[in-house]
């Protein structure tokens, strides 16, 4: 049998499923308990076996029975769901459209799992819009969200997992690799799958360039891939094979590369899902660069940029309805002070006079106190300008002798802060001066680009010398580096 009869008749398979779904829905009254069911559990077990638009007219039926149940909740969910849809195949206006119906059915109703669920997806869409700072601050609130759930129940369980995995990738995305492999830890504790152990992967391929731990969890994802639960996830599968694609890249087997790259596509098409198939053409691009087969290098290249083009015109009007979203928010914000000072104007009136009088007659009664205090508190006043600035004087010193990596950065940065590599030494005493001047910089806040600019090291060293130094700082896979240098020097 063909690929393409087999295609046919998974379509088959899947109207039907469809069409079976849709009949046994809608002959019958539904009650609220049983919508909440079909919203959250059913849902979640269609977006794998059915088309992005059949999902969607799928939620827009049951929205209807939770208008008729007079249910909002149930409606603002069911836009959640539809937004999802949107923004996976590139409709980002769309999404937040859908979103902000979402969110104006919520405002009076006190769920965090419904609260979760719209920021989580607010945040991918912005993710997707390339917004990284309005992303992480919607999943903090998703995730804020997620932690109140029940930890016994199955579905607070997979949404949280989703927020972990998300937050992964944001802060991939922003190169903040230590981070992002923290919270993939996190997903994975909680609900181990396919995608977030093929990310842990991908971490030790570009990050710590650990072949056999990268190679460790491929294979723990394509067994996983192999169960039950995840054998027909296609996104899952195609993601998989896209981390282990750069992992062949890496491995100089390009051809084996290549072989997966396609495969990932063709699910990525087949699933609706341009960025995944954008990223795809990108890494496809790349690897035939290094065959040096211009004609293919070319042709992806054009693929990618048109795909591109395509999926910024949607961000560009998407970004448009979220600032004005934005705005629109402001500005009730303001006519909502506007009116509460009118109304409570002439109260805050009386009470601000009342307090001036009260704080007048506790200034007299304490005015002498006060004088005979004067001097002393200026004395103490010119010592701490002295010592700050004396201070700021040796930070700022401290900072231009970093960047010029001069010799004697580290001797003046023990000087000031000498709990700092007195506390590093205590916990290895066999540490090397380069280091603690490394922590130093971290201390400082630079950040691992500028670390390798001024040190003279490429990025992938920094990220190298980093992992290097958890080891002999004998720190936890869930803490971060940059936290944690930071606490000492806190504690000074």
């Amino acid at each position: 049998m063909t690929t393409n009869s087999l295609k046919n008749i998974n379509r088959i398979i899947y109207c039907l499923i469809f069409t079976f779904c849709c009949s046994k829905l809608f002959p019958q009254n539904y009650n609220k308990q049983q919508i909440d069911t079909l919203l959250i559990k059913t849902n979640e077990e269609l977006r794998t076996r059915i088309s992005n638009k059949d999902l969607i007219i799928w939620n827009q039926k049951i929205i209807k029975e939770a208008i008729r149940n007079k249910y909002p909740k149930g409606e603002a969910w069911g836009y959640a769901n539809i937004a999802n849809r949107l923004w996976l195949i590139g409709e980002f206006k769309k999404a937040i459209e859908y979103l902000n119906y979402a969110e104006e059915k919520s405002k009076k109703i006190n769920d965090d799992f419904l609260d979760g669920k719209i920021n989580q997806e607010y945040s991918q869409v912005y993710s997707r819009m390339n917004l990284p700072k309005m992303a992480l601050d919607y999943n903090l609130k998703a995730m804020k969200s997620a932690l109140r759930l029940k930890k016994d129940n199955q579905d607070c369980r997979f949404f949280l997992r989703y927020v972990y995995s998300t937050r992964a990738v944001y802060f991939n995305g922003n190169e903040r690799p230590d981070s992002s492999l923290i919270y993939l830890h996190k997903a994975i504790k909680v609900d181990p799958n396919p995608l977030d152990i093929a990310h842990v992967a991908y971490h030790y391929t570009k990050y710590n360039l650990n072949s056999d731990s990268a190679r460790h969890y491929l294979k723990k994802a394509f067994d996983l891939l192999e169960t039950k639960r995840f054998k027909h996830n296609k996104y899952q599968r195609a993601v998989v094979l896209y981390d282990y694609s750069s992992f062949m890249q890496v491995q100089k087997k390009n051809n084996e590369a290549i072989d997966a790259i396609i495969e990932s596509i063709e699910l990525a098409k087949e699933i609706n899902r341009p960025q995944l198939v954008l990223n795809n053409y990108k890494l496809l691009a790349s690897l035939y660069k290094e065959l040096k087969v211009a004609e293919k290098e070319v042709e992806y290249l054009d693929k990618a940029t048109s795909l591109k083009d395509s999926i910024d015109n949607d961000q560009s009007k998407a970004i448009t309805l979220a600032f004005n979203k934005i705005s629109k928010k402001e500005e009730e914000k303001q006519k909502t002070k506007f009116q509460k000072a009118l109304w409570y104007g002439g109260i805050l009136f009386l009470l601000v006079l009342l307090l001036f009088f009260y704080f007048y007659f506790q200034f007299k009664r304490k005015k002498k106190r006060l004088m005979e205090s004067k001097t002393i508190i200026l004395q103490h006043e010119e010592e701490a300008k002295i010592l700050k600035r004396k201070l700021n004087e040796n930070h700022e010193q401290i900072i231009q002798l970093a960047k010029k990596n001069s010799a004697g950065f580290l001797a003046l940065f023990q000087e000031t802060y000498p709990e700092v590599c007195q506390q590093l030494l205590k916990i290895n005493s066999n540490l090397s001066l380069s280091d603690l001047s490394f922590c130093a910089m971290i201390c400082l806040g630079f950040s691992s680009k500028e670390i390798a600019q001024y040190s003279s090291m490429e990025h992938r060293s920094v990220q190298t010398k980093k992992y290097r130094l958890r080891k002999k700082l004998h720190l936890e896979t869930e803490t971060d580096l940059y936290q944690f240098i930071k606490s000492i020097s806190d504690a000074q």
